[in-house]
């Protein structure tokens, strides 16, 4: 469905490019990026094991000593002692303000006029004075304080008013800091008279605690600016190592000021390393990239991952995980696991799914890649490559699971014998001395290739529904659901889809194209026939034809096209893959049907008021080789089948005839076909059909006598041999030899001949399964008489009355213009 919106987009944007151009080079700079990533990951991301990898809280992986003797400036310890003396400097605070004893007081007065008011109501209970002493918002009174203060007479009351004047006063006039605040309340019992005793002094605490505020404020800009200049007056603190001095030792937690150390030494990767690296697999990855479309340009546009978007993504994608798990292999430093890493699967699935050259590129490129970012590149990439390649070459039936065992063991031996070649002298190379092992990582990588490429192919067939040459052998099975109902319920159908398979396999093998994909899906392009099978000739039987009762040529036209429509929607609710929903959708292009659109024309009496849209296939045109293949098979089966030709030279005149005219109808105009191609094809059909519909002699009754063939008859004798041989068995009364017989004066006409016209005489309407509309009169073929003259061979369906369809246009049967038996797309 991807692809089919890429399409439909195509060519419409004006002057903008298509937009297949502009998705597949999106894929490309997207592929650029994530493979530059992969690549150079240890320096982007510091992910290596060893130094790089470590940050505050790391475990040091060992005991890591200076390098060299250096002494530099720590940033971390002089920041620490910045942020010390910052502390040490003590808060600026301006003078007292006496704003805020003079509001204090002010207040203290206007509650003790508030009191006496409520003390002085005469109509007032006690508990509403209580009431309204507790409503002073200033002050926070319990009912203790409350009760006391109605109870005090008034020579008492005034005593207590003035004492809380005086000590509000005496407070508010020294200087009172935030911080202060706590101290002064602490100390009020201090500041009131000892004349009172304790409920009475309660009160006049009360009070001021309440209306004691800070009069003393900080002044923020003095304070930052004594704290910048304690911070200006910090000299830089400096760290010295002597060479080999142990900066942390192994299972310590790794501190900032470790992590600066590391630093300073230059024992992590460094900003001018880190962009070397991203450069270096950037380049490596343009070349990989410019390869792969120097490839496509030799190949050709119509290279299948081009045609494709969805398959080059995936494709794409499946090369980047192998990427990915090649570069998590090599950053394994316990053992050279990179050895142990079947890479050669990516190559036994590219050969499943996309062919065999795609598959020589890919591992190419990915033991380029691989070895661009080892220690050992050479080696590596070698043994990346080299693996890779021979498996891929190895796996010719990649639809049997035992070849992928055996490419895995041909892997495993290339493995080894890379191996041996990198390591033979064990004296010029200290690694050889972990040879045995080596050994076993190469021999286990070929075993595990195979198993991991089976894995692979299943995943991605599943998730992704591609059309793999495993789910190709699982849906060519007869046993399949949609295959068994397809036989069940069109019988006749079945076996026309089993000559086009045979058919398109041989074609599309002969011409490099994906022979089991056209099998495959020749068996499923006529699927939505089983909706309404008897409205097919194939499936029609006792001479009944339900085109005849509807007499309604919209109708069955109608009939005719859905076969495609519900072919693909069968298709999708059985979950083909959508590369065999393209088939169903495309065999028939937008080809017409022509019968039905005729038989309109003439109940019309013009063909201007006969919308010719609605008797043509809703398409599109094939858009590959293999469908304009099916198409071809498709329409040169069923015509064949439907003309019945006598000799070879019918044969090749039919489809000639098919090719010209869907060539003429630009039917094949966006498949990719080449004049070789369409020539190869021709060949190709004309000999299987030869053989498959090769006509045979007539038998006379039993005890009759045998003619022997006449001059007509140009078949080769050991042709009517074979045909005596496998009609029936062997008959002594029949088949012993004739009496000879006196030859005439005269050449008797070829008993052939009679023999067609009384068998098609009793024939029904005979139904084109190109366009599975009845067939009309079949065009006669021109034929060679012995004496050199041409005759026409006379139409079979013509030959009865009953039978005979309506008359086309004559400009459908005129000479150089002749439709065959397929009629819509001839």
């Amino acid at each position: 469905m991807f692809d089919r919106l890429l399409r439909l987009n195509d060519g419409v944007l004006g002057g903008m490019p298509p937009l297949r151009t502009v998705i597949n080079t999106a894929a490309a700079l997207i592929f650029l990026t994530l493979s530059t990533l992969i690549l150079s990951y240890d320096s982007v991301f510091s992910s290596v094991v060893g130094l790089a990898g470590l940050q505050v809280g790391s475990v040091a992986p060992q005991d890591i000593r200076a390098p060299i003797s250096l002494t530099y400036e720590s940033a971390v310890l002089t920041e620490r002692r910045r942020q010390l003396v910052m502390q040490e400097v003590s808060p600026v605070y301006d003078p007292p303000d006496p704003t805020v004893s003079r509001q204090q007081i002010s207040l203290l007065g206007q509650v003790i006029t508030f009191i006496d008011n409520i003390r002085q109501d005469p109509f007032g209970s006690p508990e509403q004075k209580a009431n309204d002493l507790a409503q002073i918002t200033a002050l926070t009174l319990d009912s203790e304080i409350v009760a006391l203060i109605l109870s005090m007479d008034s020579d008492t009351w005034r005593a207590v008013t003035a004492e809380m004047n005086l000590v509000l006063e005496r407070v508010m006039r020294e200087a009172i800091r935030e911080v202060d605040l706590p101290q002064i309340l602490d100390q009020l019992p201090t500041q009131v008279s000892v004349r009172f005793d304790a409920p009475t002094s309660s009160v006049v605490i009360a009070f001021v605690g309440d209306l004691v505020r800070p009069n003393r404020f900080p002044n923020t800009a003095a304070t930052n600016q004594q704290r910048e200049a304690a911070v200006a007056a910090v000299q830089p603190e400096s760290i010295s190592f002597e060479r080999g001095q142990v900066i942390v030792r192994e299972g310590e937690r790794i501190e900032e000021l470790d992590l600066e150390a590391f630093r300073q030494f230059g024992l992590l990767d460094s900003q001018d390393r880190r962009w070397q690296s991203i450069i270096r697999a950037f380049l490596s990855s343009s070349v990989v990239l410019a390869g792969f479309a120097l490839y496509v340009i030799r190949t050709g546009s119509h290279f299948p991952l081009v045609e494709r978007t969805e398959l080059l993504l995936i494709m794409g994608g499946l090369f980047l995980i192998a990427l990915m798990g090649g570069r998590a292999f090599q950053s394994a430093t316990a053992a050279p696991l990179i050895y142990l890493y079947p890479a050669a699967a990516l190559g036994l699935v590219y050969v499943a799914i996309i062919g065999t050259d795609i598959a020589l590129i890919g591992m190419i490129a990915l033991g380029f890649l691989i070895g661009t970012s080892s220690e050992n590149s050479l080696e590596v990439a070698t043994l990346v490559a080299a693996g890779g390649v021979v498996g891929a070459l190895t796996l010719r039936r990649s639809e049997r699971f035992n070849s992928y065992f055996r490419a895995g063991l041909v892997v495993a031996a290339v493995n080894v014998l890379v191996v041996v070649i990198f390591h033979l002298e064990i004296q010029a190379n200290p690694a050889a001395a972990n040879l045995p092992l080596l050994l076993v990582y190469g021999f286990l990588n070929g075993i595990l290739t195979g198993v991991v490429a089976l894995s692979a192919l299943y995943v991605v067939s599943v998730v992704f529904n591609l059309p793999t040459s495993l789910k190709l052998v699982e849906l060519s099975q007869p046993n399949q659901p949609l295959l068994q109902r397809l036989l069940r319920e069109a019988p006749g159908t079945y076996q026309h889809s089993l000559q086009v398979a045979n058919l398109g396999e041989q074609a599309a093998d002969a011409v490099g194209a994906n022979a089991a994909l056209v099998r495959v899906a020749a068996l499923y392009h006529d699927i939505g026939k089983m909706l309404n099978p008897a409205f097919f000739v194939e499936n029609q039987a006792d001479n009944v034809n339900p085109h005849d009762m509807l007499n309604d040529p919209y109708r069955s036209a109608s009939l005719i096209i859905s076969h495609v429509t519900d072919g693909e929607k069968l298709a999708r609710q059985y979950r083909l893959p959508q590369r065999v929903r393209d088939f169903i959708l495309e065999h028939h292009g937008t080809t017409l049907v022509s019968y039905f659109y005729n038989q309109a024309v003439n109940q019309a009496g013009d063909d201007e008021s006969v919308d010719i849209e609605q008797f043509k296939y809703p398409g599109p045109k094939p858009q590959t080789r293999e469908t304009a293949i099916l198409m071809l098979a498709d329409s040169c089966e069923s015509t064949v089948r439907a003309i019945k030709p006598t000799n070879r030279q019918e044969i090749a005149e039919i489809i000639g005839r098919i090719f010209d005219s869907r060539a003429r109808e630009g039917q094949l105009d966006e498949s990719h076909l080449t004049l070789d191609d369409l020539t190869t094809l021709r060949g190709i059909f004309i000999e299987m059909l030869q053989a498959v519909f090769h006509p045979r002699i007539n038998y006379p009754a039993s005890g009759a006598s045998v003619t022997a063939p006449t001059v007509a008859d140009t078949r080769p004798a050991r042709w009517l041999e074979a045909d005596t041989l496998t009609s029936r068995p062997r008959d002594p009364e029949v088949d012993s030899p004739p009496p000879a017989l006196p030859v005439p004066d005269t050449k008797p006409s070829p008993p052939r001949a009679e023999s067609r016209t009384s068998l098609t005489q009793e024939l029904p309407p005979v139904m084109r399964d190109d366009d599975d509309s009845p067939l009309p009169d079949v065009p006669p073929l021109r034929r060679t008489k012995t004496n050199g003259t041409t005759e026409s061979k006379p139409n079979d369906v013509g030959n009865n009355p009953a039978n005979t369809a309506p008359s086309l246009p004559e400009s459908n049967t005129s000479e150089g213009d002749q439709q065959s038996g397929e009629e819509n797309n001839i």
